[in-house]
């Protein structure tokens, strides 16, 4: 069975460079009923999620969906960097009080998770620099410009805020340097991600997808044959595939570009990826693809990597765990790794 879903309901949305666009092969055997398809798709972190399972049990697929839907529009609220009663900004707002703030396990463990990520990417990948990203503008809901001067950047760069500045006693965040400013826009997909799948497992869901604009973590059933072939987008024109990937077990793919959200500015074009080292967007690379088993880990990777750019990105892959890349540079070039040529295709 293949589905796909149309491109123009997601061209005013923000859509990663994974085209959506899926088959699932699953074999069953003589005496057992076809799963029922169940899909829901819902309008959450400014891009347009979807979830389809597979199922015996269409009330149970609804119930676990209705779920999932529950914990993302409080994740919107809670995790938005921007959003005021949420956590991100009280504990933004502690930070620049210099006042220590109390915090949940569950808050407490992705930001521990997310120090992590950040010091095997050499912090390339960094969600401290909130800061940064709003003098760029990227914390509204419209990116025009003009670019921050040399000067603003240069006196950010002097105190160079970063996630490596919190720590914790106990439950309590504190942070050595006031300037830090939390955004998790670089990996809090893929937390929803990982928390959805949580979420569809707990009522008993083991075949199912969910794809939030266009990023996604698939599962299926170990005792059939499980494919999923997902399509990347070619930068240079996000209508069509250059390469298609095929998935099995439980595996999330991920993809970060500089041609999804920018602004231009007397010619230029400046993307909402930002190099913490310098204090200006990204250059070298346009799309970088990254899979692997936990979303939160693929979403920093995906970050990091189109950072560290064409001469870099192998190293920081290689120090953050990934094995599975395709990059694709200004030139249209693709690189990949070796474990990632074993299932693309280049079309």
């Amino acid at each position: 069975m293949m589905f796909r879903t149309p491109l123009n309901k997601l061209k005013n949305l923000s859509i990663p460079s994974i085209l959506v666009w899926f088959t699932l092969a699953l074999t069953q055997s003589a005496c057992t009923a076809q799963p029922v398809e169940t899909k829901a798709q819902m309008l959450v972190f400014g891009t347009l999620v979807q979830i389809t399972t597979y199922t015996h049990n269409k009330t149970q697929a609804e119930k676990a969906i209705h779920a999932v839907e529950t914990r993302f529009q409080q994740f919107h609220h809670e995790w938005h960097a921007w959003e005021k009663g949420g956590i991100v900004s009280k504990m933004n707002q502690a930070i620049q009080q210099q006042q220590p703030i109390q915090i949940a396990d569950s808050v407490k463990e992705f930001i521990l998770k997310s120090q992590q990520l950040a010091k095997q990417s050499d912090y390339l990948f960094d969600p401290g620099i909130g800061t940064l990203i709003a003098l760029w503008g990227f914390h509204s809901e419209h990116w025009q410009g003009p670019p921050p001067s040399a000067t603003q950047i240069a006196h950010w760069l002097k105190s160079r805020p970063s996630i490596a500045d919190l720590y914790f006693k106990d439950n309590l965040l504190y942070s050595r340097n006031s300037d830090v400013s939390l955004d998790f826009g670089g990996n809090a997909k893929g937390l929803a991600l990982d928390i959805a799948i949580q979420e569809l497992r707990a009522e008993g869901i083991e075949n199912a997808v969910v794809n939030i604009g266009g990023d996604m973590r698939a599962i299926g059933h170990k005792n059939g044959r499980d494919v999923w072939a997902i399509g990347i987008q070619d930068p240079s024109d996000p209508q069509r595939a250059l390469a298609e990937v095929d998935l099995s077990g439980d595996l999330s793919i991920v993809t970060s570009g500089t041609y999804q959200r920018y602004f231009e500015w007397q010619g230029q074009r400046f993307s909402h990826i930002l190099n913490p080292n310098s204090g200006y967007p990204a250059t070298g690379l346009v799309s970088v693809t990254v899979i692997h088993p936990d979303a939160t880990t693929a979403d920093a990777a995906a970050t990091a990597l189109l950072i560290a750019g064409p001469q870099h990105w192998r190293e920081i892959a290689r120090k953050m765990g990934i094995q599975e890349v395709l990059v694709i540079d200004e030139n249209g070039q693709i690189q990949q790794t070796k474990a990632m040529e074993k299932r693309t295709k280049l079309l």
